[in-house]
């Protein structure tokens, strides 16, 4: 990428919450900040969810009460295609399924978050995907939003992920529209064009915040 950056001049951890609509880009930016500031925490919601998901016996107890034995695979583990299919089909599972892991996902970021203060980490960043639809909450000072067009959205979603339109269209429907969360974004970084032109983005940002 071409540069780097440490914060070590903050007395304190830098603490901000990174958010976007599904393929934005979310991910890239994550790694750039970990690769531009040395000694920088970061905290992956979606990761917290796969293990959660894949090893946590009191989830998969609770996803097959609400799912069903069909949830589960042949591992024992919660069949995560199938949760995606049912979810996007009805918006009460939805809510049931979030309402499981939210809170435990919220928790093991606070916990790696205090950690990160404790050994005085330069930043403490955290990858959150609906940080507004949840309320997600904890300590940011920044709230940083990865934005592009719904056309575009769509067209990465159906490249990466292989979905038909149908199903791309009700994964966005169940995310606030990108003109709400650039409402509430603080610090917004559009990803429309090359990684080079994001990195640059993230960059300046960076530049900005130790000045």
């Amino acid at each position: 990428m071409g540069f780097a950056f440490s914060m070590r001049s903050f007395e304190v951890t830098r603490i901000l919450a990174l958010t976007g609509g599904i393929a934005s880009g979310k991910s890239t930016a994550m790694a750039m900040f970990a690769s531009a500031c040395s000694g920088a925490v970061c905290f992956k919601a979606d990761d917290s969810v796969r293990r959660l998901l894949a090893i946590d016996g009191a989830v998969i107890e609770a996803v097959r009460g609400i799912f069903g034995e069909a949830a589960l695979g042949a591992d024992g583990a919660v069949d995560r295609a199938y949760l995606r299919a049912r979810i996007f089909e009805d918006s009460a599972l939805r809510v049931s399924l979030e309402k499981l892991l939210h809170p435990r996902v919220r928790e093991e970021c606070l916990e790696l978050r205090d950690r990160a203060c404790k050994v005085a980490a330069p930043l403490f960043l955290a990858e959150v995907p609906l940080l507004f639809e949840g309320g997600f909450h904890f300590g940011q000072d920044l709230n940083l939003l990865v934005a592009i067009s719904p056309d575009t959205q769509v067209k990465r979603l159906r490249a990466r992920n292989g979905f038909d339109a149908g199903m791309a269209g009700r994964i966005l429907e169940a995310q606030w529209p990108m003109s709400e969360k650039l409402a509430r974004a603080d610090v917004v970084f559009w990803n429309e064009g090359p990684e080079s032109c994001l990195a640059s983005q993230i960059h300046r940002f960076l530049q900005c915040t130790q000045s």
